[in-house]
């Protein structure tokens, strides 16, 4: 079973952490241990005049920063097992089924203008973004909202895409990786990190050099100058002459740094605040390289990243920039080294070269490994579960769409308790009728959000599926707006008469109607939904419409509209009702509206 596999080798990482949190922990009482003998002996050989401490101070010292390196390291791994966990844990949750809790909710990708996503739980509280999101970085969630807010697909991007994720589905071991080394990225992150990657970004895109030719000499001449003093200074001739010049120089270096210290701060700190990610992505480069790729879009993908001397030099010569700039976070070491070598000079001086060679492709190199986050997410699905396939999707020649599937199932239902169901239709509407709660509009939505995960290349929650390229419109969670001045009703009509209008372009389309218009009267509703349902029953449609009014069942035998029914049913155990949410062939024969009121206890007896 895939959850016990998954908290098998979440137990692994534990046990591995805990032995490096102890280890840890005693380098750094060993560390603490070794300043204050290193203080003591310094202070004992200074006082007592014994001039051999000063060589054990030294052993010391350099023994001090090697145990500091290693605690550096064992904190990085640390660092990548906490986040190695959190992998783990997620896909944990998603197979019990208490994914909920999940941060990355994609709420603010909600469009009016976009209803079906929505509707369909694609974005928002408990929606598809939630529960496949494996992006961590802004670009990953960029792209996985592009491929699944998109709406306009044609069959080109939906095989390249799909090509790609099938291979993914098949490298779990190469997806944990990305997503445990994308997830280091939130944990560097400060609090404006869209700021401050879009800052960085800008820096390095801008082909105007940081660095003018004044300043670049002054940067070779003041500090050759310092040099020359300094050693004329020890040499002891005329020392005090001298030494009054090398004041001059420090102070003028001083002087410049300080003159030019909001310019070099705006060039330099975006890259400073990069720096914490850049051996996270240097990493992260290191495992897309070492894939060998089948499938043309992922090949495409790992091209990118080589263009133009490839991001892996790019940001090991980036790295390199960042430790000197970081360097400037210390005030002291900052003042030192701008009055000895003109040090932000130097640095921008570096950036400028680095620019020139890489700067135009850094937006692609972190947008491609955005890309592959995206597409490990619409992968998600298959590592927690099986009962998937991916859609054999045609571009409906005939402009006759059809949809044809067996065991399709809602992906966000608890696995174990979505039920499969098969239906055809080919240039079809379809009339959904049913008891309350039997299982219609879930079987819209499962409907709705298999098209959209399959039109983004990943897979489908069935056992078959078969679809034309349609655009999917639906009128599903219809609400007022109070501000605006409409009422449910009006807005269902005004959902209804996008459908019309788009299907005056006689392009594929697929419509997705849950009780239709239920904010009016019996009598007007049937009337509006038999005219709204002739209206979109054209060859080039599907139009699914979900009822509890049986006289719309009637439109089978209207010869105008190629019209067929569907129900679902329920059945009573026990005196209670039970449902199987098994979709069956006709019309529904069966009410339970009166059965509910008695069991919720509204009424006694009717």
């Amino acid at each position: 079973m895939k959850i016990e596999s998954y908290k098998t080798e979440k137990l692994k990482v534990e046990k591995d952490l805990n032995e490096m949190t102890k280890k840890s922990d005693l380098i750094s009482w060993i560390r603490v241990a070794l300043f204050i003998l290193i203080m003591g002996l310094l202070s004992y050989g200074y006082f007592k005049k014994i001039d051999i401490f000063y060589a054990f101070v030294a052993v010391l010292t350099i023994i001090f920063f090697v145990i500091v390196k290693l605690h550096s390291d064992i904190e990085l791994k640390i660092k990548y097992k906490k986040s190695k966990i959190q992998v783990y844990q997620k896909y944990i949750k998603r197979l019990n089924g208490t994914w909920y809790d999940f941060k990355e909710k994609g709420t603010e990708y909600l469009d009016e203008n976009m209803p079906y996503l929505k509707d369909l739980d694609i974005f928002g509280e408990g929606s598809l973004y939630q529960y496949i999101c494996s992006a961590n970085t802004i670009y990953g969630k960029k792209s996985l909202v592009k491929h699944l807010k998109q709406n306009d697909y044609n069959l080109d991007y939906i095989i390249k895409h799909q090509e790609a994720v099938k291979e993914l589905s098949n490298m779990q071991d190469f997806a944990n990786e990305i997503e445990t080394l994308s997830y280091l990225t939130k944990e560097n992150k400060k609090k404006n990190i869209n700021k401050e990657i879009k800052k960085f970004i800008e820096v390095c895109e801008d082909e105007t050099p940081n660095q003018v030719k004044l300043n670049k000499i002054l940067m070779i001449v003041l500090p050759a100058i310092l040099i020359a003093v300094l050693a004329l200074c020890l040499i002891g001739i005329n020392r005090a002459f001298y030494f009054n010049v090398l004041k001059v120089v420090i102070i003028i270096n001083l002087l410049l740094a300080f003159l030019n210290m909001q310019k070099s701060t705006s060039i330099l700190l975006p890259i400073g605040d990069f720096y914490k990610n850049i051996k996270v992505y240097e990493n992260i480069f290191k495992e897309i390289d070492k894939q060998d790729f089948e499938s043309s879009y992922l090949k495409e993908l790992k091209e990118g990243l080589n263009k133009d001397g490839g991001s892996l030099k790019a940001i090991k010569e980036l790295k390199k920039i960042g430790s000197y700039i970081d360097l400037r976070q210390n005030f002291v070491a900052n003042i030192i080294l701008n009055a000895i070598v003109l040090w932000d000079f130097y640095c921008i001086d570096m950036f400028d070269k680095w620019k020139k060679s890489y700067g135009k492709n850094i937006r692609t190199y972190l947008e491609i490994v955005g890309e592959i986050e995206a597409l490990i997410s619409l992968a998600s699905i298959t590592y927690v579960r099986d009962d998937y396939t991916f859609a054999k999707v045609n571009e409906c020649d005939d402009l006759k769409p059809e949809i044809d599937f067996k065991n399709l199932k809602h992906p966000l239902i608890k696995i174990g308790d979505a039920v499969g169901n098969g239906i055809t239709l080919k240039g079809q509407t379809c009339v959904i009728t049913g008891s309350n709660m039997s299982g219609k509009t879930t079987f819209l939505r499962s409907i709705g959000i298999n098209l959209v995960l399959s039109y983004a290349g990943g897979p489908a929650l069935a056992s078959e599926f078969k679809t034309s390229v349609m655009k999917v419109l639906t009128s599903i969670r219809v609400e007022d707006n109070v501000n605006k001045g409409i009422s449910t009703f009006y807005a269902e009509l005004l959902r209804i008469k996008d459908m019309t209008e788009y299907n005056k372009n006689k392009m594929p389309m697929i419509c997705l109607i849950d009780e239709i218009f239920k904010g009016t009267n019996s009598a007007d509703r049937i009337i509006c939904a038999t005219e709204a349902i002739k209206k979109l029953s054209q060859p080039w449609s599907i139009t699914l419409v979900s009822t509890h009014d049986f006289e719309l069942c009637n439109l089978e035998n209207d010869d105008n509209i190629n019209a067929v029914n569907y129900h679902f049913a329920e059945y009573y155990e026990n005196g209670e009702i039970k449902f199987d949410y098994n979709i069956q062939d006709g019309r529904c024969v069966t009410t339970n509206a009166k059965m509910l009121l008695k069991m919720a206890g509204i009424v006694d007896e009717i």
